[in-house]
């Protein structure tokens, strides 16, 4: 009986163990530390009620990424997409293909410009907003 339960236990652990290596890598629990090494342009821009704000790329030329820290560590990455082209819409749709292949059973919310995938310590958006001519296109990864 006490093999049994050890078999089972050891099998619980290798499947926990397969969920969380088929989850998408990110940045989240970095240290500020390792982000500044990897990351050479990361400047500080805000502190507010997420934590200390930082931006690695420039918005105004189409692409950056966002990171907020609490205690040193990234609780939040996101990668911005802005153009007034079709690019931000055909990067949104290659993203969704890509998360759908891989971790469909992962998908919490599913609109057609917001996807929410929930992983063990995290939750993934992806999303698509178009105004005025101005597209936008995002990947949000958000500590639980």
């Amino acid at each position: 009986m006490i093999l049994k339960k050890l078999a089972l236990l050891f099998l619980m652990l290798i499947i926990d163990y397969n969920c969380y290596a088929q989850e998408p890598g990110n940045n989240l629990g970095k240290p500020l530390t390792t982000m500044k090494r990897d990351f050479p342009e990361l400047r500080y821009l805000k502190t507010d009620s997420k934590g200390d704000e930082y931006e690695d790329g420039y918005p105004e030329e189409g692409i950056a990424t966002f990171f907020y820290f609490k205690n040193g560590y990234v609780v939040e990455e996101c990668m911005i997409c802005q153009s007034s082209d079709g690019f931000p819409l055909a990067w949104y749709n290659s993203l969704i293909k890509a998360f759908n292949e891989r971790y469909r059973y992962a998908l919490v919310t599913n609109t057609s410009n917001h996807k929410q995938y929930r992983f063990s310590t995290f939750n993934t958006n992806l999303i698509y907003v178009s105004e005025n001519g101005h597209n936008t296109a995002l990947i949000q990864y958000e500590k639980r």
